[in-house]
């Protein structure tokens, strides 16, 4: 069984809206609870219909039976992980930023559920992600995500394989850096309250009858607290500085190829 070519276009923007959804679902931004799963359904399905087209000009010819539009599924939604996995790595690290500090500063028990993962997370951390979507928000990172599946139909058109096997090892090894961007963030905090845990050691040693296990948690808790507040804006720069290019350097790795090591 063949595909009547009267109905390719129909069939481009349906498989092309497959590789939309799934970067949607799987994204950052798209993928929050609060945006309706017919507005995903729908925003792919306009975007794969004017987008799609373009990526399917040496492909028009093809016989389109039955096992290629399996194949062609699979493909896309190969493609559509690996951009919106590959998309979210960034916040993820600004997740584990979040751990690391919430265990330093003596908050690791203060969770809540984080309705984006619908997993348990420290409280700080949501926060810091929730600073960093809008951020992501107000630098237009939406767009380019929408711009950069839109851009991928040319160079990786439907029916037409999957990247070079080497783009997934790039996007794997982007997972380096969530621990990067947390360890790095997180040093000024975890130096700070190294330099008061030696401090109120000596104090303890000087003040024997002062109780370290009562006044610690609240000095560590203080410290956190006091370095984030005064170093807020610079999170913020840090945070966009990360965040601004991410989406480029995805699809540029996706699509033309770029090592992300």
């Amino acid at each position: 069984m063949t595909v009547e070519i009267g109905l390719m276009p129909v069939l481009y923007a349906l498989l092309g809206s497959i590789r939309v959804l799934v970067m949607m679902i799987s994204g950052p931004i798209f993928s929050h609870p609060a945006l309706s799963p017919r507005i995903r359904i729908i925003g792919s399905l306009m975007i794969a219909w004017v987008a799609a087209p373009v990526g399917v000009g040496a492909l028009a010819g093809t016989d389109w039976d039955a096992l290629t539009i399996c194949m062609a599924v699979g493909t896309e939604v190969m493609i559509g992980l690996t951009v919106g996995i590959g998309s979210g790595l960034i916040f993820a690290a600004i997740l584990q930023l979040g751990e690391f500090v919430a265990i330093q500063g003596g908050l690791g028990a203060a969770r809540s559920l984080d309705p984006t993962s619908g997993a348990s997370s420290v409280a700080i951390g949501m926060a810091f992600n929730t600073f960093a979507m809008v951020i992501f928000l107000v630098i237009g990172g939406h767009h380019e995500l929408i711009r950069g599946i839109a851009a991928s139909f040319a160079a990786l058109p439907i029916g037409g394989g999957l990247p070079d096997p080497e783009a997934f090892l790039s996007v794997a090894k982007l997972g380096s850096v969530v621990w990067e961007v947390a360890f790095k963030l997180a040093a000024p905090i975890t130096v700070a309250i190294f330099v008061q845990n030696v401090a109120t050691g000596l104090l303890g040693r000087a003040m024997p009858q002062l109780n370290l296990l009562i006044a610690n948690l609240p000095l560590h808790v203080g410290m956190l607290l006091l370095i984030v507040g005064l170093g807020a804006g610079d999170y913020v720069h840090a945070f966009k500085d990360i965040i601004e290019f991410w989406p480029s350097r995805v699809f540029g790795i996706v699509i033309g190829g770029i090592d992300g090591g």
